[in-house]
Formats: structure tokens, sequence, C-alpha cells
């Protein structure tokens, strides 16, 4: 059975908070040093609106961050996809795509309320953010990504063997079952292929 590493773990948690990281730039955008000071944007005139960038060297740094996060995360999973898998046998499943949507419900707007240009409200950030890390690199929470939601990637509680999994599939699991070649009365149950991301959460290419 083939398990992502460490360090593709580490790319699914950070990439699951771009959302995070691009609030943080816009926070950003008028700590000095300024790249671009008061750009008004053209044809854009709404009355008491004054629609203006402000961009900083850190906040571009985090906008750079994002796209390289987000681009590493939709290269593993097309790597991931092509290589070998195993099988696991399916007693029942069920659709918790839901899963996708609570994982920042309070944390980005927890850290979107912090002034990050004080040490200290960047020094609750970065050990909060380091212990969330940990926790969640270590409890398998990887699914929990809004990055694969965009892409169109479902999560599933599958049943295998009295073992709960959670499956993350791009397309529908039912179209990805593997019937029996010979249905054999001890075993006529379906299967389907993984890649697995750790102990108990699997990839379904």
């Amino acid at each position: 059975m083939r398990e992502f590493r460490a360090p593709v773990k580490v790319i699914l948690f950070l990439s699951s908070y771009v959302p995070l990281f691009f609030i943080m730039a816009l926070k950003f955008g008028k700590v000095h040093p300024l790249l671009i000071t008061g750009y008004k944007i053209p044809f854009v005139d709404v009355p008491y609106i004054d629609f203006r960038i402000y961009l900083s060297y850190l906040s571009i740094g985090l906008l750079v961050l994002c796209i390289l996060f987000t681009a590493l995360l939709y290269r593993m999973v097309t790597v991931h996809s092509g290589r070998s898998t195993t099988q696991k046998p399916v007693d029942k499943y069920q659709k918790r795509s839901e899963l996708l949507s609570m994982y920042l419900l309070v944390y980005v707007f927890v850290f979107a309320g912090l002034n990050f240009t004080t040490l200290l409200d960047l020094s609750i950030f970065l050990v909060f953010f380091g212990i969330l890390g940990v926790l969640q690199i270590n409890s398998e929470i990887l699914h929990v990504n809004p990055m694969l939601g965009l892409r169109g990637y479902q999560v599933y509680e599958v049943t295998s063997d009295e073992q709960v999994l959670l499956v993350i599939s791009k397309s529908s699991l039912e179209e990805k079952m593997i019937l029996p070649e010979i249905e054999e009365a001890d075993n006529p149950r379906k299967k389907i292929e993984v890649v697995s991301l750790g102990r108990n959460t699997y990839f379904a290419p």
C-alpha cells in the first residue's frame, strides 16, 4: 500500500489554509515597505467608495505562498492519481462533504480579527497555528481542505470490515466501485481502489 509521506501531509495541511493566507495578505497590504501605494483601479467609479490598491512586499510574499501551496496541492493529487493503489471492500458509504465547509468557520474569523502588525498578536497566531498543524496532521484531519472542494472533490465515509474510513473522491464513489470477478457467497462485496493518506484516510484516484 502506498502511503502519503510526511511532506505531502504538510502540503495538505498548509494548502487547506490558503483562504486564511489570502485574508492575511489583504490585511498586510499597507504594512511598510510598500510596493504599490494607493493605485486607483481604472473604470471603477462608485460614489462614496474609493477603490485603491495597496500592496506591501509582505502581502506579495503571502500571495505567492497561496499560489505555491495551491499548485503543489493539485500537482500532488495529479501525481498520486497515477500511482499504484490498494483495494478496500465496501460494506456501506455516505457522503460527508459538509466536512469541507466547517474547518475554518471559527479559525478564519479569529485570525482575521488579529492585528498581525503587533508582536503579541503575531505570536498568538504562530503558536496557535503551530499547535493546530501538529494536531491536524497527527489526527489525520487532512481531508478537510476547501481547495480540494473547489476542484469538485467529495468526502465519503466508508465502512470496510467494521472499520470507518474517510475517502476523498473527485467523482461519485459509486462510479469507482469494482464488482467482484466471481460472486462468492462469503464475499460478494464491491471494492474500491484507494491510495492511503494515513491510517483511516484515503484518496480514490
